[in-house]
């Protein structure tokens, strides 16, 4: 059986550091709250398993006692390291790599209805693929997954957060030479339009996947409505 790890990267939900292009329409703190509540349920759906470790990478480095205080003990607390998206993500997979893990699956804290099975699938998919994603609708993507000992030429430099990062990652991974594979898209929560739509998904969802997001958008139905901002972003 391969070592596999599930890595999850986080933010500590400070108000003005989370979700900041939700806000407007959602104040700093509406948008914390509203973060706090999508990562909280994002933990606690992904299960302990025998076949895979559990890995929660956050940041800044100054939020070790938040996540020690609210992260469930099956998960490895680690901060991350480097001065960008792009460097942060790279460390944790060579990071992962020296440990001996050979299927590495790094997934975002701001999606909490991409379904349990698909990330069942990367982890499969990296059995034949070096490097697996999920693309989002915004032209970037909510999961990645790299066979333990692929070096991702790369990716350290990738600038993230545009229209245009899963095209040059796919760019990338040819140029090194990697296999890779899509596998069927979700959506992050972005931009308003991304709230709307999981607040859609959430307040006609039945079972929940996703209890405390669902409860916020249900003691806020206001939030969000106002005019905001399109563009995308990262948490």
């Amino acid at each position: 059986m391969p070592r596999s790890v599930l890595a999850l990267f986080a933010r500590t939900p400070e108000p003005g550091q989370v979700k900041t292009r939700l806000s407007p329409p959602l104040t700093p703190e509406q948008a914390s709250e509203f973060y706090t509540a999508m990562l909280l349920d994002i933990l606690d759906q992904q299960p302990a398993r025998r076949d895979r470790e559990l890995a929660l990478w956050y940041t800044p480095a100054s939020g070790a006692d938040w996540f020690r205080r609210h992260a469930p003990a099956r998960y490895a607390l680690r901060a991350q390291q480097g001065p960008d998206l792009g460097r942060r993500m790279a460390h944790t997979f060579q990071a992962h790599a020296a440990e001996g893990f050979e299927r590495i699956v790094l997934r975002g804290t701001d999606s909490p209805t991409l379904p349990l099975g698909r990330v069942d699938q990367a982890f499969s998919t990296l059995a034949e693929a070096e490097l697996v994603l999920v693309p989002d609708r915004d032209g970037g993507y909510s999961l990645i997954g790299l066979r333990g000992q692929a070096r991702f030429a790369g990716l350290a430099d990738l600038e993230t957060g545009h229209a245009g990062v899963l095209g040059e990652t796919l760019r990338r991974a040819r140029t090194a030479g990697l296999r890779a594979a899509q596998l069927e898209a979700h959506h992050d929560v972005d931009t308003v339009r991304d709230f709307e739509l999981l607040r859609r998904e959430l307040l006609g969802a039945s079972p929940v996947r996703a209890p405390r997001t669902r409860s916020w958008l249900r003691a806020h139905p206001a939030a969000g409505r106002a005019p905001g901002r399109g563009d995308s972003m990262r948490p």
